[in-house]
């Protein structure tokens, strides 16, 4: 009888264990995984998967197979590859933009079942969302938290609603995502190699890493020679896989697609400076507007130079919260997957609310806004637009209020 009571008395004390906070953390991000299952499953039979982002990607891949690295930027080897899976009639095909650096996966991948690859392109992808998570978890770890926060904090970090948008769409977002959450997590705690490092592997969006790469040698010169190793030795493993004429074939996409020339390209839809000025100024000027957000996204770049001028042992979430909103918001190309991006300072803030004893709150916040932003979309999509920019908004003042604990030495 006594055995029972004892027995008892183990398993309340266990579920007192489980917190609130613990407990709507699971619920959330259970439910969102769930709902993303769903959607996945549902796109898997859908034609519609043959019109996403991934048809660049496995049409790259295709020509890849083929011994035809030369001809991955070239936009009418693109087309001729990518009708073979739409059709006849696709006559504008979706521009594979990106650095080349992971084509050789596309190749892998690109099997004759174009299901098939989109398959094994999600899985590969999974893969690198899970290292996220581990790199998340050990981080929340250095920062304090308990075993069974940190683990449901990482996770939660990465059910994070644009990162699941990356993988449904077929891009490489969550390959970015890495290298920036390895640069981040290494620059807080002085590892100055894996920092250069990681934000070199993200140049595969050189939007972001370039608004980043500038800051960073205003104030980390180690890291940024690091930085300028890697670049270079991706630079020559670039040129090694696509030879002269796709080097030059790729800077004249780059610079063909920033102008909005090629199809898939529509800046009125984008998240960012220039996506929010044509949708609300009456008659835009495209020159104008496309101006007035270079002359922004430079003037960002500026200031956070400044900000971070010769910060060393001072350099904080703050700080590489601030550059990061500042880079997607003022970015020259943002869609919605690329909005992945903030959940660098989103982890910024939850460490700061840790570390100030609000355990519960940095827990639950970054599932709370992903359910958010997922229940605006499905319910709300007039608020769609507003709702990231208000988003961008609230991480700014909350990094100008927290005041974040500076990094601790390692």
């Amino acid at each position: 009888m006594e055995d029972k009571h004892q027995v008892i008395n183990v398993d309340s004390k266990v579920k007192r264990n489980f917190s609130f906070a613990e407990i709507l953390a699971f619920v959330l991000i259970s439910g969102q995984i769930a709902l993303y299952s769903f959607m996945w499953f549902r796109l898997i039979s859908d034609p519609s998967l043959k019109t996403m982002d991934f048809i660049s990607f496995y049409g790259t891949g295709r020509l890849i197979r083929t011994g035809e690295y030369k001809l991955i930027y070239n936009s009418e080897a693109e087309a001729a590859s990518q009708q073979q899976i739409v059709g006849s009639t696709y006559q504008q095909p979706l521009i594979f933009n990106h650095p080349p650096y992971v084509t050789p996966l596309l190749g892998l991948i690109a099997s004759d079942n174009y299901v098939l690859a989109y398959i094994y392109w999600t899985i590969a992808g999974l893969l690198i969302v899970s290292a996220c998570v581990e790199l998340t978890r050990r981080h929340l770890r250095h920062s304090g938290w308990s075993i069974r926060f940190a683990w449901l904090g990482a996770v939660g970090c990465v059910v994070y609603f644009p990162i699941f948008i990356s993988l449904l769409s077929g891009q490489d977002t969550v390959y970015t995502l890495l290298g920036l959450l390895l640069w981040m997590f290494a620059l807080l705690k002085g590892r100055e190699i894996f920092a250069g490092l990681g934000l070199a592997f993200a140049t595969l969006s050189p939007t972001i890493a370039g608004a980043l790469a500038l800051p960073l040698m205003a104030s980390r010169r180690q890291a940024s020679l690091w930085f300028i190793v890697g670049m270079f030795g991706l630079a020559i493993y670039g040129f090694l896989l696509v030879g002269t004429q796709g080097i030059t074939d790729f800077l004249f996409l780059l610079r063909t697609s920033s102008q909005g020339r090629y199809y898939g390209i529509n800046w009125a839809v984008m998240y960012n400076l220039l996506g929010l000025l044509i949708r609300i100024l009456p008659s835009p000027n495209i020159d104008t507007v496309r101006s007035i957000s270079w002359i922004a996204t430079a003037m960002s770049i500026l200031a956070m130079c400044i900000f971070w001028w010769n910060k060393q042992e001072q350099l904080t979430v703050k700080h590489i919260g601030i550059a990061v909103v500042l880079g997607t918001f003022t970015s020259p190309h943002l869609h919605l997957h690329g909005l992945s991006y903030l959940l660098l300072p989103l982890l910024g803030i939850i460490t700061t609310l840790h570390a100030r004893g609000n355990k519960a709150i940095a827990l639950i916040l970054i599932p709370v806004i992903s359910t958010v932003l997922i229940f605006v979309l499905l319910l709300l999509p007039a608020w769609n637009y507003a709702a990231y920019y208000l988003l961008m908004l609230t991480l700014l003042f909350g990094f100008a209020f927290l005041k974040p604990l500076a990094a601790p030495n390692v």
